[in-house]
């Protein structure tokens, strides 16, 4: 694993097409980014992407996320492993080199995360899963009122296990980015 985790950090860039380049295939798109896998290391995920997405008006709260993990402000079972981080020079855009995750069919525990964190945040929105106490204490770091939360089953993946991965939860309103990226 060591080996492949030093393979994606010296490819890793902000330049897509230089990724492609190098031999790494897409295998994910978000509102913000882009996740890349390579043959030699298939265990290991590049992503890279922006800071800002005009078309929903939001601030990716994925850097934040990403930046605490690595700092060790926040952990969780249920959060990636995160092994590598870098920001532009500008710090509009970002790449970050984490544990690969897999997808699957069920969208059970997405809706059951999502219901969780609208409740503990006290908010009543429609959802169709249940709050479950094996969540909250993962979700309490981003019931705030500059995050908006991102639970879907896009960002749900799972390990070997099934253990479900919460891979970006939070997206922050306008106005509040520098705030929590300072």
């Amino acid at each position: 694993m060591r080996a492949q985790i030093n393979h994606a950090r010296r490819h890793a860039t902000f330049n897509v097409a230089e990724l492609r380049r190098q031999g790494y295939r897409q295998i994910g798109k978000g509102a913000f980014s882009r996740a890349f896998v390579h043959p030699d290391a298939p265990d290991v995920v590049i992503k890279v992407g922006k800071r800002y997405c005009p078309r929903i008006g939001l601030y990716d709260g994925f850097p934040h996320f990403a930046s605490e993990i690595l700092n060790k402000e926040i952990a969780s079972k249920f959060y990636p492993k995160i092994y590598g981080f870098q920001w532009s020079p500008d710090k509009q855009h970002f790449w970050c080199v984490m544990k690969r995750y897999t997808k699957t069919r069920s969208r059970k525990d997405a809706y059951n995360i999502d219901a969780t964190i609208s409740t503990i945040a006290g908010r009543a929105t429609y959802h169709s899963g249940k709050p479950t106490a094996r969540f909250k204490r993962a979700l309490y770091p981003f019931v705030d009122f500059r995050f908006v939360p991102d639970i879907h089953a896009g960002n749900v993946l799972h390990d070997d296990q099934g253990t479900p991965i919460i891979v970006d939860p939070i997206c922050i309103k306008r106005g509040y980015d520098n705030a929590v990226y300072a």
